[in-house]
């Protein structure tokens, strides 16, 4: 008798691999592969097509799963093949994305051969120690947008741990601004592990870099770990929390500079955006940032590289939570470039276009632009854009038939 069932040509396959080899390779559960093979559980399209494709049938297990006779296919996915779809799309981030940007081990040997190297400032002066380290904080910083978090994470913790060894022994005078240094560099260490979505070590130096902040009494650098904690809480889609921590990054003890209250006050507006939806009270919030942001001369100190250009995007994902999806594309439009944004930022900023397009029921077009913010995700090793990839794909369930969908469905599994 020739071989007719799915599970046995799964089974036929798979030949001499172990199930736990075929899981790894396919990113489908070995208990969910067990089941297919035993006919414990019916195939799924989205399921055929990644097993057909890792395994080389060359069509045979697609050609396997067909439509009912007499049956249509349905608009949107069954839930159950829709959910399976979410989980490869959710295993795939975390084999293809997240691992893609897994930092290789730094033992404490080779973090303080770093802070040693750091620590040969020494030579100069004090004062120019501390200027030494924040000349060497702020090139990591701009060097990051190119360089990515895998390389600029080891230096930023390098930083962080000569300040910590110099503190030390350092005269009462220079341990102050040696800390504050240290406060921007814990700050900046917390960004680059929000942008490979490890929130807890996120978490970890935001509070580190509060904690140095409180300790030398610098109060714009508060408000401003404040700020950075409620963008956080953006990532999760934390509408209160959002607001609430952008709101207390206002608050009158930290006297931010007036780029840094523009960024904190379209950060309420956002939260705005996302609960009460009260469009009166939100632009009134926008116009307050603009004015706040022409006060804005010197690109020097907290949060230098905000500009007219990230104001005008961060104001049109504003507009896209509070249903305003064709004002948001026009700023998108004006303001989104290349020539204007790092490699990685581009990447982000379109993955949220793409968003905007969804709303405006244009699939096709936020596909396109998803595929080229996965492939800059992926060039930049910036898992917080595989994320909002991972949303996209979410909110194009409706036209999951398309091929622009299923080419963006696929890229995301590749």
């Amino acid at each position: 008798m020739g071989i007719e069932t799915f599970g046995e040509v799964l089974r036929c396959l798979r030949g001499r691999m172990s199930l736990r080899e075929v899981a790894a390779l396919t990113n489908v559960g070995k208990t969910h592969i067990s089941d297919l093979e035993n006919g414990r559980r019916k195939p799924t399209l989205a399921v055929a097509s990644v097993l057909d494709e890792k395994l080389g049938a060359n069509g045979k297990l697609v050609a396997l799963v067909s439509t009912p006779p007499g049956q249509s296919p349905a608009l949107v996915p069954p839930d159950q093949e829709w959910e399976e779809v979410s989980e490869l799309l959710r295993r795939s981030f975390l084999k293809r994305g997240l691992a893609a940007v897994t930092l290789p081990a730094i033992g404490l040997e080779e973090l303080k051969h770093i802070a040693a190297a750091i620590s040969d400032a020494r030579r100069y002066a004090d004062k120019e120690v501390v200027a030494h380290l924040q000349c060497q904080l702020d090139d990591c910083a701009a060097n990051d947008r190119a360089r990515g978090p895998r390389q600029s994470i080891p230096i930023a913790l390098g930083l962080v741990a000569a300040v910590e060894d110099m503190a030390k022994e350092a005269k009462t005078d220079m341990r102050r601004p040696l800390l504050q240094v240290g406060a921007r560099a814990a700050e900046f260490v917390g960004w680059l592990y929000r942008d490979i979505a490890m929130p807890d070590l996120a978490n970890y130096w935001r509070d580190r870099a509060m904690e140095w902040a409180q300790a030398t009494s610098s109060f714009p650098m508060q408000g401003y770990v404040l700020l950075k904690k409620s963008q956080a809480a953006w990532d999760e889609r934390d509408a209160l929390r959002m607001l609430t921590l952008a709101e207390a990054a206002q608050q009158e003890p930290w006297h931010l500079p007036a780029h840094v209250q523009a960024e904190a006050v379209q950060q309420e507006a956002r939260g705005y955006a996302m609960t009460s939806g009260d469009m009166a009270l939100i632009e009134s919030k926008l116009d307050l940032a603009r004015g706040l942001l022409i006060q804005h001369k010197e690109a020097t100190g907290i949060a230098a590289h905000y500009n007219e250009a990230l104001f005008g995007l961060q104001v049109a994902i504003c507009y896209c939570e509070a249903g305003q999806a064709e004002r948001a594309m026009e700023l998108y439009e004006r303001w989104l470039s290349p020539e204007s944004f790092s490699r990685r930022d581009y990447g982000y900023f379109l993955s949220l276009k793409s968003e905007a397009f969804v709303a405006m029921e244009r699939p096709d077009s936020a596909a396109m632009n998803g595929l080229e913010a996965l492939a800059l995700a992926r060039e930049t090793n910036s898992a917080r854009t595989h994320q909002e990839i991972l949303r996209l794909v979410g909110k194009l369930r409706r036209w999951h038939q398309r091929e622009s969908v299923r080419e963006l469905r696929h890229a995301v599994l590749a």
